[in-house]
C-alpha cells in the first residue's frame, strides 16, 4: 500500500512541464505579493515554513510508501544515528519514495527522504545508514540554512521551487530541472548558490562519519556507500548517481581520506560486524511489492536452492502481483507459511493474498494470526478491515480503517476506502468527509467540490460543523496546487 502519485496525462515531455507548472504556480501563490518580493532573515520559523511547504509538495507529487515493516525499519536507523546527533530544533519526519534513484535527503526543517533504490543498492545497513549519517550531517551543520540566511534575496515560495526543482529532477533524471522550476534570474542562481560545497561535503563526511560510529556501525559503512555510487555510476556509463542538491563530486578523493578515518578507529571499531537481518527483510518487501513484479520474480528465482525463508515470502509476494498463474503463487505462499509459521510479516503478506482470492476464511485466520503478533501493522489492519466490510460487516471494519487512517492520515486509497465503509455503515457525514479528503490528498479539485457539498449538506451538529471547518483549511492550504488547471 502506497500513496498514489498524480496521474498525469501519457508523454514524458507534458508530465515534465506539468511538474513543473505544478512547483511553479504553488511557489507563487503561498506567500502573499509583498511578502513573496521582501527580503527575510532566514530563522527558524522561516526554516518551519520552508520545510512544511517543501513536505507538501514532494508528498503530492511523489509516489511514497506507507507500508509497516519498511517506514518502521528505516525510521529507527535515522532514530538510532539522530540520537548520536546535538539537539536539533525540529523533529525528524521520514519519508520512502518509491523511486530506484540511489538516494536520500534531509530537506529543511528535520524532512528526510529516503528512496527505495537506495535500499536496494546497498549491500549492508551499516551503507545505507552511512549515506543517511552524511545527509544528517548536512542538517546538523546546517549548511542550508545558512546558505539561505547569507542569500536574503530570495522569498520563502521562491526557496521552495528551487529545492523542490532539484528534487524533482533526481525523480525524471534532468539535472537541469531545478533551474527550470526556479524561474528568474535571482533563483535560478540560487539554484547554483545552495548546492554544497566541496567543504560542505567534506564536512558532512567527516560528521556523518562520527554519528556512523557513535550509533555502533562499522565505520566502513559510508566507504562503501561511495564504492557502490562508484560502481553504479561506471555500469551507467559515467552518469551522475543523483543526490540532493549536489552530485557529490570527487568520491575518490574523498573514499581515501574516509579510508584514513577508519584506519583510526579503535581496533574493536574497525572489527564491528554488519547487523543485516532487518535490512534484509525490508530490502525483500520492497523488491517484491513495490518493483516491476516480473523483475521480482526473475530476481527470486535466480537464487535457486539458495533462497532463505524470506527469499520465498519475496517470490510468492512478487508471484502474487505478476501475470503469471495464480497457482503458482499460492503454492510459495505456502512454503512461506512453512518457513515462518509465526512470523506476522509472512501471515500478513499471505492473508492480503487469500484475501485477493477471496479465500475470506484463509484470509481472516492469517490477517488475525498477523494482528496478534503485530497489532500495530497497518497493512493487516487496513486488509482485515476491508475484508471484514466485504464480508458485510462494514460497522466492524470501521475501527480498523480508522486506526490507519489516524496512523497515514493523507492517503487518498485509505481515506476513500474507509470512506466508502462509512457510507456502508450509514455514517453519511463522515463517509463524505472522507471522500472529500481523500480527493483532497489525490489533487482532484472537481470531485473534492463535489464531495464538500456532500459534506455540507449532511452537517448536523456542532462536532461535524468543526469536522467541516478542518476540512475546509485543509482544502484552502491545498488548493495552491490547482491553480491554472494546472491538475488537468
Amino acid at each position: 500500500m502506497y500513496v498514489r502519485c498524480l496521474r498525469l496525462r501519457p508523454g514524458p515531455s507534458r508530465r515534465l512541464a506539468a511538474a513543473l507548472a505544478a512547483v511553479w504556480f504553488f511557489v507563487a501563490g503561498v506567500l502573499p505579493p509583498a511578502a513573496q518580493a521582501s527580503f527575510f532573515s532566514f530563522d527558524l520559523k522561516d526554516e518551519r515554513e520552508l520545510g512544511e511547504k517543501f513536505n507538501t509538495i514532494i508528498r503530492s507529487r511523489m509516489p511514497l510508501i506507507e507500508d509497516t515493516e519498511v517506514n518502521g525499519y528505516v525510521m529507527g536507523v535515522v532514530d538510532r544515528l539522530v540520537r548520536t546527533m546535538p539537539p536539533q530544533p525540529f523533529p525528524f519526519t521520514v519519508g520512502i519514495v518509491n523511486n530506484n534513484a540511489v538516494n536520500a535527503f534531509a530537506g529543511p526543517a528535520g524532512y528526510v527522504f529516503v528512496f527505495t533504490g537506495l535500499l536496494l543498492q546497498m549491500e549492508h545497513e551499516s551503507e545505507m545508514a552511512g549515506v543517511l549519517a552524511h545527509e544528517l550531517a548536512h542538517v546538523g551543520q546546517r549548511h542550508i540554512a545558512k546558505r539561505v540566511g547569507e542569500m536574503k534575496i530570495l522569498s520563502i515560495g521562491q526557496l521552495v521551487g528551487v529545492l523542490a526543482g532539484a528534487v524533482l529532477g533526481q525523480a525524471t533524471g534532468n539535472k537541469d530541472i531545478g533551474s527550470m522550476v526556479a524561474i528568474g534570474s535571482q533563483a535560478a542562481s540560487a539554484h547554483a548558490y545552495l548546492k554544497y560545497s566541496r567543504d560542505d561535503e567534506r564536512e558532512a563526511d567527516q560528521v556523518g562519519m562520527n554519528y556512523l560510529v557513535a550509533a555502533g556501525y562499522p565505520p566502513q559503512g559510508l566507504v562503501e556507500a561511495f564504492e557502490t555510487m562508484r560502481k553504479l555510476r561506471w555500469m551507467q556509463g559515467g552518469g551522475d548517481i543523483p543526490t540532493y542538491l549536489s552530485t557529490h563530486p570527487g568520491l575518490d578523493e574523498r573514499m581515501n581520506y574516509l579510508k584514513d578515518r577508519v584506519k583510526l578507529q579503535p581496533p574493536e571499531v574497525q572489527k564491528r560486524k554488519d547487523q543485516d537481518a532487518a535490512f534484509k527483510r525490508a530490502q525483500v518487501l520492497v523488491r517484491a511489492r513495490y518493483t516491476d513484479p516480473g523483475n521480482a520474480v526473475a530476481y527470486f528465482r535466480k537464487i535457486g536452492d539458495k533462497m532463505t525463508c524470506l527469499d520465498k515470502l519475496g517470490l510468492a509476494i512478487a508471484l502474487s502481483r505478476s501475470l503469471e498463474d495464480m497457482g503458482q503463487a499460492r503454492a510459495a505462499f505456502e512454503e512461506a507459511l512453512g518457513c515462518g509459521p509465526k512470523d506476522p510479516l509472512v501471515l500478513r503478506e499471505a492473508g492480503r493474498y487469500y484475501l485477493k482470492m477471496r479465500d475470506f476464511v484463509r484470509a481472516k485466520t492469517l490477517l488475525e494470526a498477523a494482528l496478534h503478533h503485530n497489532p500495530d501493522d497497518i497493512d493487516a489492519n487496513f486488509e482485515y478491515g476491508r475484508m471484514l466490510a466485504q464480508e458485510g460487516n462494514p460497522k466492524a471494519a470501521i475501527s480498523y480503517l480508522e486506526k490507519v487512517r489516524l496512523r497515514v492520515p493523507e492517503n487518498g486509497e485509505i481515506r476513500a476506502i474507509y470512506g466508502q465503509i462509512l457510507g456502508q455503515a450509514g455514517n453519511v457525514f463522515k463517509a463524505h468527509l472522507n471522500l472529500t479528503y481523500a480527493a483532497v490528498y489525490e489533487n482532484n479539485p472537481r470531485q473534492v467540490k463535489f464531495q464538500l457539498e456532500k459534506t455540507k449538506a449532511a452537517a448536523r451538529t456542532d462536532a461535524d460543523r468543526r469536522e467541516l471547518a478542518r476540512l475546509e483549511e485543509t482544502i484552502k492550504k491545498r488548493s495552491e496546487f490547482w491553480k491554472k488547471r494546472i491538475f488537468e
